[in-house]
């Protein structure tokens, strides 16, 4: 079966938005035949090496890029190998390639406004590193709104991140990972805290996770599956003539429950 290559970075392959951008963007895919590949890759030597051994096959098609940012030499490298492609990026980096636009700066208002609605003086924003460039570049937008605290992936890491944010001042705390929410919340129920009342929580990750814990997490919705599916659409487009347009990512919504 003829197929399109995804490379996965490792440290986006347990998260939700990333399931759903890939199994919407498989749909139109398998309606045309064509099979979807993915590869976990651990840094951008070993993708690089996953891209020329694509270029090498005659099984694969294209390739799908997640977070194509600035100076990215991904796709130049797709273009010198050959390889038709599409990508997601941010706003501020259209190329001359098919791509869909995930505007971060929109995606974090609709999450402060909704903030600023429920009567949230202070947020902090506990984000951990992500090979991702949309959420590299979702926490520096971020600064504009919330207080942005830098932490470790480890649970733990974040959960003393947002410890030490309420103990300096009453804080809505908004994590980047369904999974440090969660954390949170049995961390701070532990010690007598509740959500939302003591401490408001948001997840920018919604998730099964997310609805089964107790309180359930206010989440953000990012549209994985409305932007996997218009991927697929690209992608389709350009392995049949080169397109080279580009489709607005819808933005994001509030996903209201228990915590905040």
């Amino acid at each position: 079966m003829t197929g399109i290559g995804l490379a996965i970075p490792a440290g986006s392959a347990d998260d939700h938005f990333i399931a759903a951008l890939v199994h919407s963007l498989a749909e139109p895919l398998m309606a045309r035949g064509i099979g979807l590949f993915t590869r976990v890759v651990h840094d951008p030597a070993s993708e690089e090496r996953m891209y020329r051994h694509w270029a090498e096959s005659a099984t694969i098609a294209g390739v799908v890029v997640l977070g194509s940012g600035r100076d990215d030499p991904r796709p130049r490298l797709l273009q010198s190998l050959g390889l038709p492609f599409s990508a997601v990026v941010g706003s501020e980096e259209v190329g001359d390639y098919p791509a869909v636009v995930v505007d971060v700066a929109e995606s974090v208002t609709v999450v402060a406004e909704f903030l600023a609605s429920r009567g949230s003086q202070r947020t902090v924003y506990i984000t951990a590193p992500s090979e991702a460039v949309t959420s590299r570049s979702r926490a520096v937008a971020a600064e504009e709104w919330f207080d942005v605290v830098h932490t470790e992936r480890d649970p733990a890491a974040a959960v003393a991140a947002a410890t030490s944010a309420i103990s300096a001042e009453p804080s809505t705390l908004l994590f980047d990972s369904d999974v440090h929410a969660a954390a949170a919340i049995a961390a701070f129920a532990a010690r007598g805290l509740r959500s939302p009342d003591d401490v408001p929580i948001v997840s920018w990750t919604d998730s099964s996770l997310c609805q089964s814990v107790t309180p359930s997490i206010t989440a953000v919705n990012r549209r994985g599956s409305e932007i996997g599916a218009l991927l697929g659409a690209r992608m389709l487009a350009s392995i049949d003539g080169g397109e080279t347009g580009w489709d607005a990512a819808p933005p994001p919504f509030i996903v209201r429950r228990e915590s905040a």
